[in-house]
C-alpha cells in the first residue's frame, strides 16, 4: 500500500486548512494551497471527494472521521470571516469610522550652489470621520429586522402597479394609459 500524501490526521494538515479557508479562499484553491504547502499534489476533485466522504483512498472510518473533521474546520473558518465582514459592514453603515492620512512636503534646498538631499519642509496629518451609510443600514436591517422586510416588501408590491404582458414585458402602451389618466 502506499503512503498517504498528507498525514490527514496531524493538526498542521487542520490548521492549514483552517488559514486557507480563512482567507475566503473556494475548496479548489484551498486544494492548490493545500499542494503548495505540502508539496503534495492535491486536485479540487480529490479535496471535494474526501470532504464529501467517499474518498477511495480512505476506508469508511476514515472517511467518516477525515470528511466530518474537513468539514468542520471549513465551516468554522468560514463562520469566523463572515462575522468579521458582518461587523466590518454594519461599522461602516453605522459611520464614524475614522480615517488619518499624513501630507509630507519635501524640498531640496540649494545651499551655496548645492543642492541637498530631500528634506521635509512641512507635515500635516488629518483625520476624517466617514458618515453613515444609509443604504448600507437599509441593507442590514432588511435581512436582521422582520417588521423592517415587511415594510420593504409591500413598498415593492405596490411599485409593482406598471401593467405588464407575462411573456412579452411591461406593455408601454398601458403604462403610459395609466400614468396619464391619474
Amino acid at each position: 500500500m502506499a503512503r498517504p500524501k498528507f498525514d490527514y490526521n496531524s493538526n498542521e494538515f487542520y490548521e492549514e486548512l483552517f488559514a486557507l479557508a480563512f482567507q475566503g479562499l473556494t475548496d479548489a484553491e484551498i486544494a492548490d494551497g493545500l499542494s503548495d504547502k505540502f508539496g503534495q499534489t492535491l486536485t479540487p476533485g480529490v479535496f471535494c471527494k474526501m470532504k464529501n466522504g467517499n474518498y477511495e483512498g480512505w476506508n469508511k472510518k476514515q472517511n467518516k472521521e477525515r470528511s466530518e473533521r474537513i468539514s468542520q474546520v471549513l465551516a468554522h473558518a468560514r463562520r469566523k470571516i463572515n462575522s468579521i465582514v458582518r461587523g466590518a459592514y454594519l461599522k461602516a453603515a453605522l459611520g464614524g469610522k475614522k480615517i488619518k492620512s499624513k501630507t509630507i512636503t519635501k524640498r531640496k534646498l540649494r545651499i551655496d550652489g548645492v543642492y541637498t538631499d530631500d528634506e521635509d519642509i512641512q507635515t500635516s496629518e488629518t483625520e476624517q470621520e466617514l458618515p453613515y451609510n444609509m443604504q448600507a443600514m437599509s441593507t442590514w436591517l432588511y435581512h436582521h429586522d422582520e417588521e423592517w422586510r415587511k415594510v420593504e416588501r409591500k413598498q415593492d408590491e405596490d411599485a409593482s402597479d406598471i401593467p405588464s404582458e407575462i411573456n412579452q414585458g411591461v406593455n408601454i402602451d398601458s403604462w403610459i394609459k395609466k400614468e396619464v389618466g391619474k
